[in-house]
């Protein structure tokens, strides 16, 4: 089974929370494009100007490749040093893979532990960022795609986890510029109990601020930090599932018949069958 649609209309955040929450097993493509196109089926037709696939065991991520000519972890292997290609090829020919080629080469004595852990990284980590810097994205996931164990290392993470360590590397934000909350917004808390991730200490010092009331502007200054700094923080947290925005109204004249409200760019609302698809989906796939 699969489902697909327009990042514009299901943010990636949500998606992948989704897809962790659900304990979904799978591929999830995403495909930039230049423009939004007017039917689903055209997006397949057209290059894309980025590609990537991120495939999913039981919510968790286990390999991403940028498209499915590419052997990613191959050239990882290479470009490290660990391993040349006609090596592996000969290897390959003894013992087919039956499981994931990170630890089959542990196996062999080839990679730590550590490597394993290193080339992970490098594999998953490195096309997080530019995906929520898409400003258009086409997406499909299915759940009928077979792991591919020559992808994979062996590993897996939380995919909300693997985005807030990737947010935390990229270093121009300019394409995420329209996506940040807002600075008269304020945090509130979507978790109980003890935080799942490790914060970093900017983070800690905004969470210290979730539920407080206080604005982007107002917790930037008490912090004695710019407030773009604040809202890059806070959309990390918002990635994580860790806070909500709450965009506020404008107090300026509460006792006015009619009030002028601060005007805010909602996100495009969802059409009903759209999201009734990808709920049903999240059920019985």
């Amino acid at each position: 089974m699969s489902i697909a649609g327009y990042l514009s209309e299901f943010s990636l955040g949500e998606l992948l929370r989704s897809l962790e929450e659900g304990n979904k097993c799978g591929c999830l493509l995403i495909r930039a494009v230049a423009k939004q196109l007017p039917t689903l089926p055209l997006a397949k037709s057209v290059k894309p100007q980025m590609e990537v696939r991120l495939f999913f065991s039981q919510g968790q991520i286990v390999a991403a490749t940028s498209s499915p000519e590419v052997q990613g972890l191959q050239h990882l292997l290479e470009k490290g040093g660990w391993l040349r290609a006609s090596t592996l090829e000969r290897l390959l020919q003894v013992r087919p893979l039956t499981t994931p080629l990170g630890l089959y080469l542990k196996e062999q004595g080839i990679l730590a532990s550590e490597d394993l852990q290193l080339l992970f990284k490098q594999q998953v980590l490195t096309p997080i960022p530019h995906l929520f810097a898409l400003k258009e994205g086409w997406f499909e996931f299915s759940s009928s795609s077979s792991l591919p164990w020559i992808e994979m290392t062996g590993l897996r993470a939380s995919p909300r986890a693997i985005s807030l360590t990737g947010l935390r590397l990229l270093q121009d934000w300019t394409p995420l510029l329209d996506k940040l909350p807002l600075a008269t917004s304020t945090l509130v808390s979507t978790i109980e109990g003890s935080l799942p991730y490790r914060l970093d200490p900017q983070e800690w010092q905004v969470w210290e601020y979730v539920n407080s009331n206080l604005t982007l502007q107002e917790i930037a200054e008490y912090l004695s930090v710019a407030v773009l700094e604040v809202q890059k923080v806070s959309f990390r947290l918002i990635v994580a599932g860790l806070v909500e925005e709450v965009p506020q109204i404008s107090g300026e004249d509460d006792t006015a018949i009619e009030p002028t409200l601060t005007v805010i760019k909602p996100p495009k609302p969802l059409s009903r069958q759209f999201l009734e698809q990808f709920l049903n989906f999240l059920k019985v796939s």
